[in-house]
């Protein structure tokens, strides 16, 4: 039997450590069995990273032509793993402008599933642009996210969320810089600090 990944079920598992219709700062919140359930969770998964590790290591073995960068943060406000793996060379664009290409993938701490998807950033000198995300397939990308994505499915049996279930909406709980009223699954699940 396979494991229900519906949007409601994983609506049911986020309220279990998420405080529902509470602010992170707001009276209860910090002591809440959910908030309280959310950090031991954290704490596990920070003092437990060898398959996390694994996963790392696989992927500079298999893209050696590739930066492969972990941008974990459990120990703030994520509900993941993260890496980013860059493609090989920046896009020069028109007025010596370039931009970085990565394929990104989330591994939530939640549920054994993934989020994966391409993010192109642009650099003037030392000025960053915002990055633009694509959840979809796209031809610059889908070479390494296929290589990626293969990977992380052999190293951590985890289960890909389509989009329609990652940005099936949340009203009722705060995450980090999302207000009440507007998160979404992949920003309890993962994280809304998506670049």
């Amino acid at each position: 039997m396979t494991e229900d990944f519906s949007a409601s079920r994983l609506i049911e598992l986020v309220h279990r450590y998420y405080p529902i219709n509470l602010y992170g700062g707001e009276e209860g919140y910090d002591d809440s069995e959910q908030y309280q359930r959310m950090l031991a969770l954290r704490e596990h998964a920070l003092k437990n990273p060898m398959r996390w590790k694994m996963l790392l290591a696989r992927l500079r073995e298999a893209l050696p032509e590739c930066k492969v960068e972990d941008w974990t943060a459990l120990f703030s406000d994520d509900n993941c793993w993260r890496v980013r793996v860059y493609l090989p060379e920046a896009r020069k664009l028109p007025g010596g402008v370039e931009e970085a290409r990565a394929v990104v993938v989330l591994v939530s701490i939640l549920a054994p599933v993934y989020v994966l998807y391409s993010s192109f950033q642009q650099y003037a000198g030392k000025t960053a642009s915002p990055s633009t995300r694509f959840y979809e397939d796209i031809p610059e990308t889908k070479p390494y996210a296929d290589k990626v994505e293969a990977i992380v499915r052999d190293v951590l049996n985890v289960h890909r969320l389509p989009n329609e279930t990652l940005f099936t909406p949340v009203p009722d709980i705060q995450v980090r810089n999302t207000s009440l009223g507007d998160a979404k699954l992949i920003d309890c699940l993962f994280t809304d600090d998506r670049w």
